[in-house]
Order: structure tokens, then sequence, then C-alpha cells
């Protein structure tokens, strides 16, 4: 991406028919088997330069020492891939076949798909060992060792270019297909809602880069990357400057509380009841969950298990499908009023991994409250503090909108009237009473309050 343009992505939901869905499905296998193709040369690479570096920490170097000496192993990347893929995708199965049988393929997923799903994969190999290895360089969270895809454990997806919308209606879009004319010939598929805002975004220029078409639950829904020319760049309005900065204090009972109130409709507000759309989900999650276990037979694959298991699966991925649309929908309901109405929103620099971490601990040092702080996991991944955060980062500047993050110590500690700080202030989880001035309030309320100084207090004085 240039700096004269801008990368924006449009998620359209899907409605094929049966017959397209097995189309769906068999694409999204042959994706699953490129990567686990392109894995496996990747992997053994990798395991060549392990064995020459194991040998030399035997001769009692260090760990460095060694992955500095060890002989250098070429890493096969997309290209490399691509043509041993073609050399061997032909090659039968290995072994006897019955009388009266034809041979079959090695690799039989190839045949009748478009060939960019193939080369897609292998790049998507190329990127999961490129973050692996460069995790640390970068500076970031360790990225974990690449693994397989299994089949009916992992997202069904696909990468395409070739889709394109094809009706004046904005109601259908073309899937590529195969040359080979024994192959799967292109397809119309029709959205489930007119694609406007895609359309908009072509009537101004923009060119559609790439299209992720993935299951999520029981539905399909298709991704257009679309570029196109950066717009202006945009100023709050006279109203958003007038209202100034907001603090958002976000909790597990109450979604979210304002310093300053939203306007919703007809309605003023500033705390927002959690809708807990997983607690609400739970006891048909639960009965589903038991079911698949209870019909699951070990060391079976997925694609082998029974009829009953496999329709309790379908019902699992659907529930949390909608568990999913409900969270996403909420989330994007706060984040839009948030940047839409103030000049500037203000967060706690929350760090939600740790928050979430388990305290199950270790058979020699086991942890104190386990069921409780599960619980409490849970609850805060159900809110999804780092997806609120994210959406309104990116939602931000197309409204003129800027954001900063404080410091969340103390928040919900400190009256936000004279600035006392004492944890016996806090009479309940929502009653604040402050133990040197008396001053009364809502304690997620008071927290927004104490996050929107906090960021006015560190803000560079004007001249």
């Amino acid at each position: 991406m240039t700096e004269n343009t801008v990368t924006v992505v449009v998620r359209e939901a899907l409605d094929p028919t049966p017959e397209q869905r097995l189309i769906l499905h068999r694409y999204a296998d042959a994706s699953r088997c490129s990567f686990n193709f392109a894995f496996g040369i990747k992997h053994a690479a990798q395991q060549r330069w392990s064995h020459g570096r194991d040998l030399l920490l035997a001769q009692g170097l260090t760990l460095a020492e060694a992955a500095e000496r060890a002989p250098r192993v070429h890493m096969p990347s997309q290209p490399d891939i691509q043509r041993v893929f073609l050399a061997v995708r032909e090659r039968p199965l290995p072994g006897p076949c019955r009388v009266g049988e034809e041979p079959h393929s090695l690799y039989p997923w190839w045949k009748g798909v478009n060939a960019i799903v193939c080369q897609q994969a292998f790049r998507d190999a190329d990127k999961a060992f490129a973050n692996w290895k460069s995790a640390s360089r970068r500076g970031v969270d360790p990225v974990g060792y690449p693994r397989p895809k299994r089949r009916g454990r992992c997202r069904d997806s696909f990468r395409m270019f070739s889709v394109r919308l094809v009706s004046e209606d904005l109601r259908h879009v073309r899937i590529g297909g195969e040359r080979d004319p024994h192959g799967q010939r292109s397809f119309v598929v029709r959205l489930h809602r007119p694609a406007r805002r895609l359309a908009r975004l072509l009537a101004r220029g923009g060119v559609t880069k790439s299209v992720t078409v993935a299951r999520e639950g029981h539905r399909w829904f298709a991704a257009f990357n679309v570029r196109l020319p950066a717009p202006p760049a945009v100023r709050a309005t006279r109203r958003q400057r007038e209202a100034g900065t907001v603090g958002v204090d976000l909790g597990v009972a109450v979604f979210a509380a304002t310093s300053d109130p939203l306007v919703i409709g007809d309605d003023k507000v500033q705390l927002f009841a959690n809708p807990r759309h997983l607690d609400n989900a739970r006891r048909q999650l639960r009965k589903w969950q038991r079911r698949m276990s209870r019909r699951h037979v070990r060391g079976v694959p997925a694609h082998r298990q029974s009829q009953g298991w496999k329709e309790a699966r379908d019902q699992v991925a659907r529930l949390q499908g909608l568990v999913a649309a409900r969270r996403s929908s909420t989330q994007h309901l706060l984040t839009k009023r948030l940047v839409t109405q103030y000049a500037q929103v203000v967060l706690e620099d929350l760090r939600v991994r740790n928050m979430t971490r388990s305290a199950r601990g270790s058979v020699e040092a086991p942890g104190r409250n386990v069921v409780a702080k599960a619980g409490l996991n849970r609850a805060i991944l159900d809110v999804g503090f780092g997806e609120i955060r994210r959406q309104i980062e990116y939602k931000a500047p197309c409204h003129g909108t800027t954001v900063s993050v404080v410091n969340p110590a103390y928040t919900s500690q400190t009256c936000n009237r004279c600035g006392h700080t004492d944890a016996k202030s806090r009479r309940t989880r929502s009653l604040f009473v402050c133990t040197r001035c008396r001053h009364t309030t809502h304690a997620d309320t008071g927290a927004a309050v104490n996050i929107k100084r906090r960021a006015q207090s560190a803000a560079p004085k004007p001249g």
C-alpha cells in the first residue's frame, strides 16, 4: 500500500444454494491442503537446520553461537513450492490397485479448483513462518511455531482475486472457476443484502485487490479488500468540537461508562449495561457441546465421525457465530457513537492479556479461586476490550476524532471531585463515597471522569 492510497475491507454475507455450499467447501479444502503441502516442505527445511544447530550444541557451543554457525538451509518460498507442486501434483497414490480399479492421485484436492486458491495458501505458509521468525526482532509478543491445518478444526476459508459484482441490483457476485473445461466453472452467488457500500467505494475509484471467502458458523462471508485513493484529512465537526473530550471506562457488570452522555435515539446514556451475549447462549451451547462430546469417537478424524456428531458440531458453530455477530453489533454501536459525537476519545491503556491470564497455577503451586477467575476472564473476553479499542482507533480518523490512552491505575479509587485516592471509598461495585469529601457517585462514571481529566492534564498547554 502506497502513501496515497488506503485499504478498506467490506464484508458481505452470502446466500449460497446447497450445491454452491459444496463448491465453497471444496475450495476451502483445497486451500487447507495447499497450506499443509507448503508447511510440510518448509517444516522439513527447518528441521534440517535445527539438526545442524543441535550437533553444534552437543559440542558445547551456546545457543546463540550454534544458531549463528549452523549450516545454512534454503527455506523454500511460494515460487519454489509452486514449482515443486506442479511437478508432483499428478503423481499417483503409491501401492497396488485393486482389480479393475483406476489409480488414485496422491493430491486429488487441486483438481477443478481455481489455481489462485492454492497459490494464496502457499503465501499464507510463507507469512506464518515469517511471523514466527521475526516476532522477537519486531519487539512484539512471541508467535508460536506454525502448525498444519486440521480438517474440522481450522477455519474454512480461501482467498481469490476473481470475485466481482455482476448485476446492477448489487445482489450477486461471480466467483471465478478453473480454465480446465473439466473443472469447476465460475458461478454466481447471491448476496444476503445489496452491496451498496462496496459499490460506492468502487465508484470512487477503488480497486478490489483480493477477496477472502470464509465460513463463520452456518454462514458464508466474502471480505473484499478494496484499495482506493486516500481521502483528504477529515476535520471534526462544530458539534464534535463543542462536545470536546469524553472518557470511557470499560468494565464487566457495566459494559461501558462515559464521562459525558452519549445520544442514542432520544435518550442520553452514560452507563451501558453488559448484554452478556455469551452467558445468554451458554445454556444452549452447553447442551450441544455435551451432545457433541458424547457422540465423539476417539481416534476417528472429524470427517469420519457420525452424522449425529456433525449435527451437534454444526449447532455449536451456529451458536458461536450468533454470539460473535451480536457482540460485534454492540461494539459497533458504542464505538460509532463515540467517534461521531466527540472530538477526542480517551481510553485506559489496558493489558488484556495480563488481565485474562489463568489462575490455575501448577501442580506444585496451585492457584486460588480458579473458577471465579475463569468466569471473570470469560466475561472480559466477552465484552472485548481490545476489539473496542481497535474499532475506535480505525474509525476515529474517518470522523476527525483523536484517540488517546491513559494509565488505568486507581481510576476507580480516586474521587473525581477532590482527587483523593482510597480503596475504601468504593463501598460496593457501583457505589463510590469519598472518604474525605463525602462525594457520592457511580463508581464507573467517576472512573470515566478521572480518565478524561488525566488526558486533559497530560495534554500540552497552548502557546
